[in-house]
């Protein structure tokens, strides 16, 4: 790929965990000496050919800087895109570049995953390295990797070990190609949870000036997908995008770095890499969906022995209203409140149950004199309230082998991080969620890592809430169990603004960046006629088959039973909550319409389970089941009842044996859905 090159092939064997992998790499190397820089591009594919990547350098006596665009299937995608990052003592680093050697390889392997939706992932890709050098003779290198599905791109500083490094903008952009329809979440501001509305618009019809979430998803005429996000975000400023002013023929969109307090991006010491700047793309939007590479561009995990990693379903008890059966008796951080709980986890199989905050009087479960969420001058996590005898419900609880979960304000660990998980430990703990994050500057980046080494340390895992969205940590930290950065079920309390059509817009925008918590369980579904907010037992939009189908639409291992024990127990379709699974060995997405439907199957073990959830009218749908492996299935189905459209708790339920030369027909009413587990028949 450059002139002059020589390439040599090998074998190697590594270890990535516990998870022996192949790697068949070939490496091209270019002359020590510096490249003539011409108009000529620098072309880079994926190892199937469907993704075509040129990079343009500048004449080598230009101040200009160098510029990519992405092709799929021949298809433009982006055109012209830049490249730049700013420092404090050099200006733009990347402007009159001398390209000095370009190095390319091929990489195969196989990866491990743990708790996702797939036990592996296809780690195969080409990639260009480009070693640069500013007038001034420091090095820049410039990464690009072009993956089956996937273009992702980084800078990388290198230089004198420990030399500081102070980063004031980066101006990465990606031009989009034609108008397609884009699925934007508008940001307020650069402090946010990260919990919003899609947005639908043509991509020339994006606000110019206004920030954009990411990931941000793409759908041209063809049917071609693609989306906006980032990768391995570590020591860095979280990133979101901004349209920039100017020619209303195209959609420029450029990288927004969320400010430190001194309005600096990034302060750290060389060497230094940036995330990975990604573009997923797909033929379709399931495609998206299913796709590995942003788990595959993160590093190898630092936890050597994860079986002490137990994920699983969880009470929520903040989301009901902190009832048993759906009033107000007992204080949800009492004994017996806690007992009731943890009985109700005996007979059903839930195998932990979550001990947050009292949500009548609005505190959090360890001791602070101030009233609310946020801490005081005088909170201390390591110390359980006066009122709350965490002592005899862990005993409680560990005699009955249920796990114990909880809650923390992530302000209230700053600056004692080790010392509150060392706490946690002894107290029980087995996992917890940091909530209220609502910032994504390179603090609170490297807060979050902070939080997850020292839970690592200390055997606990974590969910993330009022926090970005994924970059693929839980290949690192295999104890991360998700992020929630959507508005979910909750805004349900107190709005009617998690819809149907919210939920499949999630699905296609969020959900591709990885595992969303998103307070699920509600058992209470009404019709949208009849729908009012309510803090303690809250109804719930679309049918109880919609809400079943989230446990498999959705990615999360370790998701929420958030409905009140009374609400479940003896109701149609809680024995499929039982049975389903958290994590996967393979999935597939058979249908997917943004806004409108999504169908995926996903198999554990030999047993497949499919989830189907829809928004608006209702369909009749025919599914092939062309990914079973031959054989007779045994499928049985909860489906939405015949009445569902004005009763959106009735369900049915069937038994069918079919085989994947067969296609199974469903029927999904107004706003529904439905579950099936297929079973190899011996």
């Amino acid at each position: 790929m450059t002139p002059n090159g020589t390439r040599g092939q090998g074998l190697a064997l590594f270890q990535d965990g516990f998870c022996l992998c192949l790697v068949a790499f070939g490496l091209w190397l270019a002359p020590a000496i510096g490249l003539a820089q011409n108009d000529e591009p620098h072309p880079l594919a994926s190892p199937d050919g469907r993704i075509q990547v040129s990079i343009h350098f500048p004449p080598a006596d230009s101040i200009g800087r160098p510029r990519w665009s992405a092709k799929f299937r021949g298809k433009p995608l982006l055109s012209d895109c830049r490249l730049g990052l700013q420092t404090l003592d050099a200006g733009d680093v990347v402007a009159g570049l001398r390209l000095l050697h370009e190095r390319d390889r091929s990489v195969e392997q196989t990866i491990r995953v743990w708790f996702g939706k797939t036990d592996q992932a296809q780690d195969r890709f080409r990639e260009s390295r480009f070693e640069l050098e500013t007038v001034e003779h420091r090095r820049v290198d410039l990464v690009f990797r072009c993956y089956n599905d996937c273009v992702a791109l980084r800078y990388e500083l290198p230089g004198e070990t420990g030399r500081p490094i102070v980063i004031t903008n980066e101006t990465t952009s990606f031009v989009v190609e034609g108008n397609p329809m884009a699925y934007a979440q508008y940001l307020e501001n650069y402090t946010t949870s990260h919990e919003h509305n899609v947005t639908p618009a043509r991509a020339r019809d994006l606000r110019p000036g206004e920030l954009l979430d990411t990931p941000l998803t793409f759908v041209w005429e063809d049917g071609t997908c693609a989306a906006i996000t980032e990768g391995a975000l570590r020591h860095y400023a979280g990133m979101s995008l901004r349209r920039a002013a100017g020619a209303a023929d195209r959609a420029d969109l450029v990288c927004q770095l969320t400010p430190r307090p001194d309005g600096t991006k990034v302060v750290g010491q060389l060497p230094l890499q940036t995330p990975w700047r990604v573009l997923l793309v797909g033929d379709r939007p399931g495609a998206l969906l299913e796709s590995g590479t942003l788990y595959c561009l993160n590093e190898p995990s630092v936890i050597n022995d994860v079986s002490w990693i137990k994920p699983g379903k969880i009470t929520f008890s903040w989301w009901n209203g902190d009832v048993y059966d759906g009033k107000r008796d007992l204080p949800i951080l009492s004994f017996a409140m806690a007992k009731k709980y943890i009985d109700f986890c005996v007979r059903t199989g839930i195998p932990t149950h979550s001990l947050t905050s009292d949500e009548k009087t609005v505190s959090p479960w360890y001791f602070q004199s101030t009233l609310g969420v946020a801490p005081g001058p005088d909170t201390d996590v390591t110390r359980p309230r006066a009122d709350f005898d965490l002592a005899a419900i862990r005993e409680y609880a560990n005699s009955n082998h249920v796990r114990l979960w909880t809650w923390v304000h992530q302000g209230a660990l700053r600056g004692r991080v080790e010392e509150a998980f060392s706490a946690f430990e002894k107290l029980g703990w087995s996992g917890m969620m940091v909530d209220f994050f609502d910032h994504d500057d390179q603090e609170s980046v490297e807060h979050a890592e902070a939080i997850l080494q020292a839970a690592a340390r200390h055997h606990i895992m974590i969910h993330f809430h009022g926090i970005w969205k994924p970059t693929g940590w839980q290949r690192t930290y295999p104890n991360l169990m998700n992020h929630e950065g959507a508005l979910n079920l909750e805004y349900l309390k107190w709005s009617d603004r998690c819809t149907p059509e919210h939920n499949l817009m999630m699905a296609f925008t969020r959900l591709i960046a990885g595992p969303m918590d998103y307070h699920l369980g509600g058992f209470r579904a009404v019709t949208r006629a009849e729908f009012q907010p309510h803090n303690i037992a809250p109804n719930v939009l679309g049918t109880r088959c919609h809400q079943l189908g989230l446990y498999v639409c959705y990615d999360n291992p370790n998701p929420m039973v958030a409905d009140y024990p009374t609400a479940y127990e003896g109701q149609p379709g809680f024995e499929f909550l039982q049975l389903v699974p958290t994590w996967w060995d393979e999935t597939r997405v058979l249908v997917g319409k943004i806004g409108e439907v999504l169908v995926t199957a996903r198999r554990k073990d030999k047993t497949w389970y499919l989830g189907g959830i829809s928004a608006g009218q209702p369909r009749e749908m025919n599914l092939p089941l062309a990914f079973l492996d031959s054989g007779p299935y045994t499928i049985k189905v909860w489906k939405d009842a015949p009445d569902a459209d004005s009763q959106p708790n009735h369900l049915a339920t069937e038994t069918i044996n079919l085989s994947s030369t067969d296609s199974f027909r469903i029927h999904f009413s107004l706003d529904g859905g439905f579950v099936a587990q297929l079973i190899p028949i011996p």
